[in-house]
């Protein structure tokens, strides 16, 4: 358990950082969960010893500086709506919601997941 603490500590501080140089250098304050599971974080099944997988899912300003910063658009997007979009890059996930279903919804949304087996990127959300 310990060994995932300092990986959770580790993958927080690099987005912190990614962030903060988003931000112009300054700390800012991160809305965020996190998973460790298997199979995809849509339908998340326990960790094994083969497939551990932590994603972090990001909402709000944090979430809408990752987006701007990993542009381009990624087409086809997950969603019809109009006005939505989606960006990806390896193992980070971003989307844009035009229309909000609810006022506490953010129009931001980002998925950063690590293979904690190769240390790779890997994001496994579905639409």
């Amino acid at each position: 358990m310990k060994k995932y603490a300092w990986l959770i500590f580790g993958l927080s501080t690099a987005l912190f950082s990614f962030i903060a140089y988003a931000g112009g250098g300054e700390w800012r304050p991160l809305r965020a969960q996190y998973l460790i599971h298997s199979e995809t974080a849509t339908y998340p099944e326990a960790p094994t010893k083969t497939d551990r997988v932590v994603t972090v899912v990001i909402d709000g300003q944090g979430a809408k500086d990752l987006f701007d910063m990993i542009g381009p658009d990624f087409h086809p997007t997950c969603s019809s709506e109009k006005g939505d979009r989606d960006r990806r890059k390896k193992g980070v996930e971003c989307s844009y919601t035009a229309k909000l279903s609810d006022p506490k919804d953010t129009h931001y949304r980002c998925w950063i997941g690590l293979n904690l087996r190769t240390g790779e990127g890997d994001v496994r959300v579905s639409c």
